[in-house]
Order: structure tokens, then C-alpha cells, then sequence
């Protein structure tokens, strides 16, 4: 990280490896795991979050990476999911820009490739969104891919959704 984290920060960032560590043995194509994390506004969810995603690719003492990981980052606006990314970009000393990659409506591919964060809203997952159909060269939906990734890597598909905004507009 490009900044130091609060002890707090550091607290959490503990709980969600140790959260992690057991997930990633349940883990399986017919057991996903689901682990929480919430702090208050302005807590720094994100920082500790992009340190939890380069312990996740790097690895650390007591954790072992997965650099070929595929993580989703989902949200309501696709203005959180530029703020999100930018954020890791800025804060981030070990995730690589090109590591960050946005879900646009001309994303095609049989799974998410590994080593990388991917940013999604959910406003592209409605049912007349050309993620969510077949044609035009595009061989899987968006949805055939996301289940394509959890089949292939369980224990290495991170999938984050983030509401943290909800209820914060008018």
C-alpha cells in the first residue's frame, strides 16, 4: 500500500483474512461462502479493502496468494465503481492499473481471467442489456461467464458488493 493503514484499519483487515482463510477451505462449486464487512462512513472500507485484494494476488505471511484470483466488484452506480477504481489505483502499490478492468456492454468472455479486479453496476445486468444476451460475436452472456469463473476457480472468485451508498441518494 502506498499509505500506512489506523490500527482500526489493520484490526479489520486481520478479521477478513482470518474470515478468508476459512472460506477459502469451504469453497466449492456447490458450497459457495459468504463473509460481511461494514464499518462506518468514512472508515476507509475501501483502503482496507484494496490492502485485503494485494494480500489476496501477493500473499502474505500465514496467507497464500492466488494470483490468478478474479475478483468482482459490484455496485449500484457506475460512478462508485470509477471512484472505487480509482481509489485502488491511487492507493495500491502492488495492483496494477492494467489489472483493473470495467465491465462494458462489449465484454465478452468465457470467464473472468485471473489477476484481475473487475468492476461491474448493476444497471448492465438488466434483461434487455447486451451483457445479458447472446448475438452480435457474442458467444456467452454475462451471466454464463460469472458462473463459467465460480465453476472454474470457487475458491478464488471473490465477489464484492458494495453498498455502501445505499439509501444516500434523494
Amino acid at each position: 500500500m502506498k499509505v500506512g493503514l489506523f490500527d482500526f484499519q489493520e484490526d479489520a483487515l486481520a478479521e477478513l483474512r482470518i474470515k478468508l482463510l476459512a472460506a477459502r477451505l469451504q469453497a466449492s462449486v456447490d458450497n459457495p461462502q459468504v463473509i460481511s464487512f461494514s464499518a462506518p462512513t468514512g472508515a476507509g472500507k475501501t483502503i482496507v479493502m484494496t490492502a485485503l485484494f494485494e494480500e489476496i494476488f501477493m500473499g502474505e505471511p500465514g496467507f497464500d496468494a492466488q494470483s490468478d484470483a478474479a475478483i468482482l466488484w459490484i455496485s449500484d452506480m457506475p460512478e462508485l465503481n470509477e471512484q472505487t477504481r480509482l481509489k485502488i489505483e491511487g492507493k495500491s502499490d502492488r495492483v496494477k492499473v492494467r489489472q483493473l478492468v470495467t465491465i462494458e456492454a462489449s465484454f465478452h468472455a468465457e470467464r473472468l481471467e485471473g489477476g484481475h479486479i473487475y468492476f461491474i453496476n448493476t444497471q448492465k445486468l438488466g434483461s434487455e442489456k447486451l451483457l445479458t444476451r447472446r448475438g452480435d460475436g457474442r458467444q456467452y452472456t454475462i451471466w454464463e461467464t460469472l458462473t463459467n469463473t465460480a465453476k472454474t476457480i470457487p475458491d478464488r472468485f471473490y465477489v464484492v458488493i458494495d453498498e455502501a451508498h445505499r439509501g444516500m441518494r434523494s
